[in-house]
């Protein structure tokens, strides 16, 4: 099926993959963006998030490369470090540290800056794809149920362009739902859940002298008692990302000095040892208030004919449990198949209903963790997935089965269910004797 015009309002991650998907229907394709933008653009406005670690899940990476063949290549050559799950992980868990045996399952560690920046440069590449910067839009235009454009200003100038479709991925801060009223549909109340989770982070140069034996160290907060928790990852080649977490409202302080106290009082003292001994590159940023949303278009009976939405816009989850970037590559995925089935500027329920089914499993995971902060009293099936999860975190430290099948589950390889399989039930149910050693690194 090939049509004549897409519009995507927003050449972010998810907007350049979109871009990306709808070349291949559609014989033009505009990206509209606020921000100004060239193909090396870095750090910019529309992404202040960017300042924080930005993690691709082992599912979200296969889902990329499946859009952009030899994707990993391109990024490890720019100096994104591939670490395997198991062996180049240093956990920490509530209960103890984690297993170090390799997985075999890897993903890449890199900034958000240079992952969209590779990506973008590929999508502006291609013949038919366009970009329209400095725009910001102020609503949709439409015909009788039907979006047939976007308008706005450009350069303080008026801004109006048509499309056979619209998409937007306009972000979490996005008014698409403000637009749709101002044409008379009206969508339900979003589900909102506030975990009251915090991030504060750093880039520094990477210490070789320290001589560490991991490529991402990481500590968990979990309800209703560890409030902190850290991680560190090496990106592009020569820096370390360092994030240190606050749960319950709390939150690290932006100085140096309170930067350093804070992390002193994690169990992974690595991250303590890289603030005190590397060089910092950047400043300290935060983000705090941390929570998800789900404006749950997927149930509105007169949704417009030529309209999409998806990434943040739909559903954005807190950042601090990673599934993002992932989401975003899925839904572009389901994008790609069903415009080989149906012509979604016609039919788009049926695109907004995909997007639910392929956000439902990660949303219920991330307010899952989040709700044991809140003192609202959780659904019955909420208390039981959460107390099954608590046991499979205490039996972490000493289960090498236990670890592998919850690893693979976090990082949307595999479904939930596994984690129930009998091999893994029996263990998590039947508990372990918890080690609080340093776990060293093993060969595969």
């Amino acid at each position: 099926m090939y049509s004549d015009r897409a519009l995507v309002i927003g050449a972010g991650f998810a907007g350049l993959l979109a871009a990306r998907v709808l070349s291949e229907s559609y014989g033009d394709v505009v990206l509209v963006e606020r921000d100004r933008i060239t193909p090396d653009t870095g750090y910019r406005a529309g992404t202040p998030q960017a300042s924080h670690p930005h993690a691709l899940l082992a599912r979200g990476a296969d889902a990329l490369e499946t859009l952009f063949p030899r994707l990993g290549a391109e990024l490890e050559d720019a100096g994104a470090i591939r670490a395997d799950l198991g062996s180049d992980f240093l956990i920490r868990a509530p209960s103890g540290w984690a297993p170090r045996d390799y997985l075999g399952l890897s993903v890449l560690s890199t900034t958000r800056v240079m992952l969209e920046r590779t990506i973008r440069r590929r999508v502006l590449s291609l013949t038919n794809v366009s970009l329209v910067d400095g725009v910001t839009i102020d609503g949709l235009l439409h015909d009788r149920g039907t979006v047939t454009g976007v308008h706005g200003r450009h350069d303080d100038r008026p801004f109006t362009d048509y499309a056979d479709l619209v998409v937007d991925t306009s972000g979490r801060d996005g008014k698409l739902v403000s637009w749709l009223a101002e044409l008379g549909v009206h969508c339900p109340a979003p589900m909102i859940v506030n975990g009251h989770l915090s991030l504060t982070s750093r880039l520094y140069e990477v210490n070789r002298d320290l001589k560490l034996d991991w490529k991402t160290a990481f500590e968990v907060t979990r309800a209703p008692d560890v409030r902190r928790g850290g991680s560190v990852s090496t990106v592009d080649g020569n820096q370390w990302f360092v994030t240190l977490f606050g749960a319950d409202g709390d939150a690290a302080p932006t100085d140096d000095d309170g930067f350093l106290d804070y992390a002193t009082t994690l169990r992974c003292h690595d991250i303590a040892e890289i603030i005190k001994t590397a060089t910092p590159v950047s400043k300290i940023y935060q983000a705090g208030n941390l929570r998800s949303r789900w404006n749950r278009f997927h149930q509105v009976p007169d949704w417009p004919r030529g309209l999409l939405a998806l990434g943040d816009s739909v559903v954005s989850l807190n950042p601090v449990h990673g599934h993002g970037l992932t989401l975003a590559a899925l839904y572009c995925l389901d994008l790609r198949t069903l415009l080989q089935e149906h012509d979604l500027a016609k039919e788009p329920l049926v695109f907004q209903r995909a997007v639910a089914r392929t956000a439902r499993t990660p949303w219920r995971s991330a307010t899952t963790a989040d709700l044991g902060w809140s003192t609202r009293k959780p659904s019955l099936s909420t208390r039981l997935l959460r107390w099954y999860t608590d046991r499979a975190f205490a039996a972490l430290p000493g289960n090498r089965q236990v670890y592998r099948a919850f690893i693979r589950v976090s990082h949307l390889v595999d479904h939930p269910a596994t984690l129930f399989r009998p091999a893994v039930l029996f263990r998590v149910l039947r508990g372990k004797a918890l080690s609080g050693r340093h776990p060293r690194a093993t060969e595969p």
